[in-house]
């Protein structure tokens, strides 16, 4: 199937298939999940290479045919982009913005530079969080100014590749081209040589990435009668991201569907991909981790205060102060999942002076609005279990993931009829996952007429055997269970 893991798999699968089996040791079997983890990661890794883009970094712009706005913000413009391959020779030194008819790929976000100065080290420092998940970083500079890039890279977290990570593949400062509708769509964020009535610095901070077909606040105004499971696929693939930021001591910091990028290239009647981008306000520091030293009011908590965690919002300054980020992203995901699931984020104001139904300084779990009927019970509890003020109360992302996860794929007796399965149980089921996987999922990008599911689903449970621990997985039925014989 996969490597060196063949005769393992075939060995523990025929062992366990015959009853108790020869692995009847908690230990033994948590080293059968550490092979699974093993296995599947070998094929995500050679998933990950295979999208790696040959891009040149000290190109710069030279290497990229633009095309149409795709989103401006206050902070930064994203156009329609592809690599140029033999349109011109790069060395000409102009850039090349194309009509939006062409096939654009990929996208590049421009940031806008107000402050820093217009050398490639003071970009990158000044906006350095961004490129946290960037697999490349330019790295043309001067001897002097390499040894500062390995300070900066000792200093910062770079994120590993993620399914549900914007997919950035280089980062890069360059020299502000001027572009067709960049007088009209952020003059102000333009260099004097451009626009003598603007205030942007001549050069900034590039970032180039897989480009995404609409963000989740979109997706969801246009399909507002979502199937309830495509709506728990979702769910899961944001859970699982943030389990991972966790997991890499990142912290997001600025949740909200607007950051929620979605692929929907497999069709309008599948769930589509969903990955989180905009790295702005993350917190990846490896000095100290999720915990941020909090002793004066201007120390900056993140965006979006609206979804900020009680924990966040509601933090004093002091000698000694400090805030807790490990539970903050996936606290915000619970208010987002209101999004997903009804419609309406019950934290936000829809209407222009008024108020909005609950405040993440002074709400109580019991104001939480009800969910309609169809929502599945332990969904509901899910989502009111992230939305618990108390930190140690709130479930982290990779519980909450893996009882999404068992959700979807366990056998349904699991849940309706409160089976509890044996490790053994536990495990078959599992190696029956990784497969699947293994021999279905294995090209996730074909559209082969063989394959059972989507590539989300495959996507997904790879995400899942990635990261899988028996004892999680038990825990999540027994929290499942509980919650159904209520």
């Amino acid at each position: 199937m996969f490597g060196n893991s063949r005769p393992f798999f075939a060995l523990v699968g025929v062992s366990l298939a015959s009853g108790n089996g020869m692995l009847t040791n908690e230990n033994q079997l948590e080293g059968v999940c550490w092979e699974i983890r093993e296995a599947v990661g070998r094929m995500q890794k050679n998933l990950t290479v295979a999208e790696r883009l040959k891009l040149n970094s000290s190109l710069g712009l030279k290497q990229f045919e633009l095309g149409s706005v795709i989103a401006k913000g206050n902070n930064a413009v994203v156009y329609e982009a592809r690599k140029i391959e033999k349109d011109r020779d790069p060395s000409d030194g102009k850039l090349k913005q194309g009509s939006s008819n062409t096939m654009y790929p990929l996208a590049v976000k421009m940031m806008f530079n107000y402050d820093a100065e217009s050398n490639a080290m003071s970009i990158l420092r000044a906006m350095s969080r961004e490129t946290v998940p960037s697999r490349c970083v330019q790295h043309n500079f001067s001897r002097t100014d390499q040894q500062w890039l390995i300070g900066y890279d000792q200093n910062l977290i770079k994120l590993s590749p993620h399914p549900n990570i914007v997919m950035m593949h280089l980062c890069f400062a360059d020299y502000v081209p001027e572009l067709i509708d960049s007088h009209i769509l952020y003059p102000q964020a333009l260099p004097t040589r451009i626009n003598p009535e603007g205030y942007g610095r001549n050069m900034s901070l590039f970032l180039v990435m897989k480009k995404y077909d609409m963000s989740l606040k979109q997706y969801l105004s246009k399909t507002p009668s979502l199937k309830i499971r495509d709506k728990i696929l979702l769910l899961a693939q944001l859970l699982e991201a943030v389990s991972h930021l966790t997991n890499q001591n990142v912290a997001h910091r600025d949740m909200k569907t607007d950051n929620i990028l979605l692929d929907t290239s497999e069709g309008n009647d599948v769930c589509p991909a969903l990955a989180i981008t905009d790295f702005g306000c993350c917190l990846a520091d490896k000095d100290n981790g999720l915990i941020l030293p909090y002793k004066t009011a201007d120390t900056d908590r993140g965006g979006n205060i609206a979804l900020m965690a009680p924990e966040v919002v509601n933090a004093r300054p002091g000698t000694f102060g400090h805030i807790d980020y490990s539970k903050a992203d996936v606290w915000a995901v619970g208010a987002m999942a209101y999004e997903i699931f009804s419609g309406s984020n019950p934290f936000y104001s829809y209407e222009r002076g008024k108020a909005p139904l609950l405040r993440n300084s002074t709400y109580k779990e019991d104001n939480l609005p009800a969910f309609g009927s169809d929502i599945p019970l332990i969904i509901q509890n899910l989502i009111h279990s992230l939305l618990q003020r108390s930190t140690s109360k709130r479930f982290d992302a990779s519980f909450a993931a893996t009882v999404c996860q068992i959700y979807l794929w366990a056998p349904s007796s699991w849940i309706t009829k409160y089976v509890m399965p044996t490790s053994n149980e536990v495990l078959q089921w599992m190696l029956c996952l990784t497969t699947k996987v293994l021999c279905e999922g294995g090209t996730m990008m074909s559209t082969s007429s063989t394959k059972q599911r989507t590539s989300t689903e495959y996507q997904l449970i790879t995400t899942f055997l990635h990261r899988a621990k028996l004892y999680e997985i038990k825990n999540a039925l027994y929290w499942m269970h509980s919650i159904q014989q209520e």
